[in-house]
């Protein structure tokens, strides 16, 4: 036969299990013969196996996914594959030692490292990798090795700080422990988008490890540094996201960095002060405790830093009413990754006792427990001796670093004594008499009336020569005059004048405040546009004893056109109108005074009107309602043959300021009846209106008629409060009288000497 056509031999290579099955048939033959020559068959020179890769990459130019199959076969044409070997990237330098692994498989599944990142700006990573493979027989003889190299690839993993926050623009000061967390994420991780670890490393100011002003300036070149392993770096498992950083120096700076690594070495590339990096200084504990926050119905005061102080300069200063549950409620917000892990308190006792109590609901001079959950107390009725009594209550604050803040509130609770009748507040910022040589003031000017005008429209008792007025001038009687009644002027006094002891001794209050004392910001007691003391007395951490006041029986008329705006401008929302306040836009509501003790809870408006009517439905809605048929249906502005300007401001320079057309006032805006539930009257549902509409607005920016004077007959006291959105000395003066005698009279039930008006 010819070679072309000689019967083929038998296969050049066999995988492993056929290759074995032809061995075992080729010396079960030989043992056959040799039993029946019993004679040995001596075996030939051992033959090396070969192997064959059937599956791998088979470009190392394109990447492939870090995680691949391989497949191999072998065969022994003398025997049998006992097991193969492979190993990965093995050492290319002459003698030295190559790792193997021993495998009894003919296909595997394997994670190829993927850690080079060429450019931050590059979220994938590579890595270039042999793998070589090997067949050993029966007999260990070894097959020619099969490699294959190729480049491998994968998604790099994230990492961000959570808290704190990191911000390249601010960054914040921490005590020397703080607490740090993070997260990562692994886009392509095989059935977890975890990382598999995390590795993180602090850098102080001054320290040998790496220059910490090019670490502030390039932060990619602590990378270039330490990547792709960053040995010596502190190291935590994937499922950990956060650390405790102890035992730093006061006043250094430092930077902590976080790298995650997914399961093939490729770790998080990005370097930056607002994600992976967080740089903060240091400062001792004791100035770094949680900021406090405490207040109730009277005041709202937040700590400026934390600490623990027991300098009475740093007390807060309030008042309460005796004979009531006094409620108290604090928070404390923390920096720094640090959070707040407990509150106690105290009332009157030793700070330095740590005494437990014995009932947390009582043993108030000690400690309670430290609970996160201690958010408040409310300390019994306490019912003093005398006319008031003071008590201090301490609270402390800690953070899971162990660092303690303390609020001390020196409070004193006040017992009403209401052994006067009526006082009235001028709360205005009306220009004074400005003197002129020869004795004299200067002849007023500008929008009647200015402040020694309004003293004696109100109080004069009449009939009295004005002093450098023209001779013959004789001053008109007030229009409160008959009353029974105390003056105070808020303008100039020291701050805390307006105290609760003092108003406990009044059963009535009229307060006024003008439109322009209600813009003013500079403090009420500097010479130059001071604020109206009741604007003053709202602002944060201030103590307002109004509410405490109207809580304990007290009742009040307010008007002067700038009470809302007083009340209600330090609350104001950024980015809405300046002159509405809104419960849509958290400016209105619980806490505040307008909502509490005159019901006005929808929306106020500061705008212009002319002239005011009564509504048109009925006014009295309930049996609680005052009879507000002494009122007038009409309230008109001045003229000449009402308010003679000879009489009533006879030494003015311009009629026009006197006589004017409209004043800036404030309404009720917005839909804003109350019912409350009243079971002593008869029907299905019980509940009564207690906001009466006593006047609209007329004309005007206010637009269509609105709320301007209400009567507000409910809440928890049962007292009625008068609000009067609108400064009464606008009107004609017979229509002031009826107002205030209504107030005074048919509201107040007080007594009045018959005095001509």
């Amino acid at each position: 036969m010819s070679p072309s056509h000689r019967p083929h031999a038998g296969p050049r290579w066999i995988p492993w299990a056929r290759a074995a099955a032809a061995t075992s048939l080729f010396v079960s033959a030989l043992w056959f013969a040799a039993c029946s020559k019993q004679a040995a068959l001596p075996l030939g020179p051992n033959q090396r196996p070969t192997i064959e890769l059937t599956q791998a990459p088979v470009s190392t130019t394109q990447p492939f996914f870090y995680a691949y199959e391989l497949r191999w076969a072998g065969y022994d044409v003398d025997g049998h594959i006992d097991y193969f070997r492979y190993a990965i990237d093995p050492p290319t330098e002459s003698n030295s030692d190559t790792v193997w692994t021993k495998t009894m498989e003919n296909r595997k599944s394997f994670l190829f490292r993927s850690d080079h990142v060429d450019t931050t700006t590059d979220q994938t990573a590579e890595g270039y990798h042999t793998i070589v493979l090997e067949a050993v027989d029966d007999r260990g003889a070894v097959s020619a090795p099969e490699s294959r190299s190729f480049t491998s690839f994968t998604i790099a993993p994230t990492v961000q700080i959570t808290n704190p926050v990191p911000n390249h623009l601010l960054p914040p000061t921490f005590g020397p422990s703080f607490h740090i967390t993070w997260k990562g994420n692994d886009p392509d991780g095989r059935g977890t988008t975890t990382p598999v670890k995390y590795k993180f490393k602090v850098f102080s100011e001054g320290s040998p490890a790496f220059d910490f002003l090019t670490l502030l300036v390039n932060p990619d070149s602590l990378r270039r540094y330490y990547a792709p392993h960053f040995s010596d770096w502190d190291s935590v498992g994937g499922d950990t996201t956060s650390a405790d950083i102890r035992d730093l120096s006061p006043g250094q700076g430092y930077v902590i960095v976080i790298v995650a690594f997914d399961e093939v070495g490729a770790y998080s590339p990005v370097m930056n002060y607002d994600v992976n990096m967080l740089y903060f200084h240091v400062n001792y504990a004791g100035l770094l405790g949680p900021k406090l926050t405490v207040f109730n119905d009277s005041f709202y005061y937040t700590s400026g830093s934390g600490g623990v102080s027991l300098d009475p300069a740093t007390f807060v200063h309030t008042e309460a009413p005796a004979g009531r549950t006094i409620h108290f409620g604090w928070f404390a917000n923390t920096e720094g990754g640090t959070f707040v892990s407990g509150y106690r308190w105290m009332l009157d006792g030793n700070v330095s006792d740590e005494t437990p109590r014995e009932n947390e609901d009582a043993n108030f001079n000690h400690w309670s427990r430290y609970s996160p959950q201690t958010l408040g107390c409310d300390l019994p009725p306490i019912d003093p001796p005398g006319p008031a009594e003071t008590h201090f209550l301490y609270i402390e604050a800690e953070d899971n670093n162990g660092q303690v803040s303390l609020i001390v509130v020196q409070f004193t609770v006040v017992r009403p004594v209401f052994d006067k009748d009526l006082l009235f507040v001028d709360d205005t910022r009306f220009s004074g008499d400005r003197p002129v040589p020869g004795g004299c003031v200067d002849r007023p000017h500008g929008v009647w009336p200015d402040a020694a005008e309004l003293d004696t429209s109100f109080f004069a008792r009449g009939g009295r020569p004005w002093k450098c007025y023209p001779a013959g001038t004789l001053s008109p009687i007030g229009i409160f005059q008959g009353y029974a009644f105390d003056t105070l002027g808020t303008r100039f006094l020291p701050q805390g004048t307006i105290t609760l002891q003092k108003l406990s001794h009044y059963r009535h209050v009229v307060w006024y405040t003008d439109f322009k004392g209600s813009l003013n910001i500079n403090e009420p007691f500097l010479t130059v546009d001071p604020m109206s003391e009741l604007r003053w007395l709202t602002l944060p951490g201030r103590s307002n004893p109004l509410g405490t006041w109207v809580s304990q029986g007290g009742q009040i008329w307010m008007f002067g056109g700038g009470i809302a705006s007083a009340l209600q401008r330090n609350f104001e929302k950024s980015g809405t109108a300046s002159d509405v306040y809104s419960s849509a836009d958290g400016e209105l509501g619980p806490g505040r005074f307008m909502y509490d003790v005159f019901g006005w809870r929808s929306e106020i408006s500061s705008k212009s009107f002319s002239q005011a009517q009564k509504p048109m439905h009925p006014i009295s809605r309930s049996a609680d309602s005052p009879d507000y048929g002494l009122l007038p249906d009409y309230l008109f502005e001045k003229y000449p043959n009402t308010d003679p300007i000879d009489v009533y401001a006879p030494n003015r320079l311009f009629q026009s300021d006197f006589y004017q057309s409209s004043m800036v006032g404030e309404g009720i805006t917005k839909p804003n009846e109350i019912l409350e539930d009243r079971s002593a009257y008869p029907g299905p549902t019980q509940q009564v209106s207690v906001l009466d509409t006593v006047y609209e607005s007329v004309g005007g920016q206010m637009g269509a008629p609105r709320p301007v004077m209400t009567v507000y007959h409910g809440g928890t006291t049962g007292q009625i409060q008068v609000f009067s959105g609108f400064p009464l000395w606008y009107w004609q003066r017979d229509e002031q009288i009826a107002i205030a005698d209504f107030v005074l009279q048919n509201v107040w039930r007080l007594p009045r000497q018959p005095v001509p008006r």
